[in-house]
């Protein structure tokens, strides 16, 4: 199944069930979740049965609303939700084997550059007001690596 991403902010985080990308090597998925130059990229990595994933949900769909609507043109929010049913760990396992992450809830916040993504933070559980706090400092940085794949003689 191919998942095509396109920048567009929604008033909630997009929802994708990890199942789409299980397939997928780290480098596959994260070309093609991390699309475009200039836009700052934040995944929640969430799983079934994770209470700390409920208790954040809600936190992070309103700091999606929040920084969406101040940037619409410059942030995209996905959310990917992995299955954990009857204690069956193989959907879980693959999450981990491509993002590299050790826990539920993950959020990563990444940019696009002309050697590839770029991952700028990774945390497990943060506190919402670090996490805007570090998508609205990444903000210059997706400018600058969309501003450099525009040199001549790099690869974009």
């Amino acid at each position: 199944m191919t998942v095509s991403v396109g920048v567009v902010w929604n008033e909630t985080p997009e929802v994708i069930e990890f199942n789409q990308l299980k397939s997928r090597t780290r480098e596959e998925a994260l070309k093609e979740l991390v699309g475009e130059f200039g836009i700052v990229y934040v995944t929640a990595l969430t799983r079934q049965g994770c209470s700390g994933c409920e208790t954040q949900k809600p936190l992070f769909k309103t700091l999606a609303e929040k920084v969406g609507r101040e940037n619409p043109e410059k942030v995209l929010f996905r959310s990917f939700h992995v299955n954990y049913l009857d204690g069956d760990k193989h959907e879980s396992w693959n999450s981990k084997r491509i993002f590299g992450h050790a826990a539920y809830p993950t959020y990563m916040i990444h940019v696009k550059s002309h050697v590839g993504p770029l991952e700028i933070y990774r945390s497990i559980y943060p506190p919402m007001e670090e996490l805007e706090k570090q998508i609205k400092e990444s903000f210059e940085l997706a400018d600058f690596y969309k501003t450099e794949a525009k040199v001549p003689g790099i690869n974009a």
